[in-house]
């Protein structure tokens, strides 16, 4: 998946709202089970998209039973965008539709 967008500040992977991880997991409560927080939280990219694209091919399994991009556990999306879950500070999928 090329397109993955991450509003997710304080990740390692978060590259100008795009995530630069080779493999990441979606889990069953659309939770980003790749987030890794960084060493160094002010280096990290803040939530701009004003950059050139960052095309990294990322492999996406998907946990959450009854979304249609679910296709036997990897995600079939074109693309997905994960954010901070507001009430829990937890990085959230926010593309999944119910079937």
């Amino acid at each position: 998946m090329f397109d993955l967008k991450c509003k997710r500040e304080g990740c390692t992977y978060n590259k100008n709202c795009r995530c630069s991880a080779k493999h990441i997991t979606i889990e069953k409560v659309a939770n980003c089970q790749s987030y890794t927080p960084s060493e160094d939280y002010k280096k990290t990219e803040k939530s701009t998209i004003t950059q050139k694209a960052l095309r990294t091919n990322t492999i996406v399994d998907c946990k959450v039973a009854g979304c249609l991009f679910n296709h036997g556990g990897s995600c079939i999306a074109n693309g997905i965008t994960v954010a901070t879950k507001t009430n829990t500070n937890e990085p959230e999928c926010l593309t999944i539709k119910q079937k």
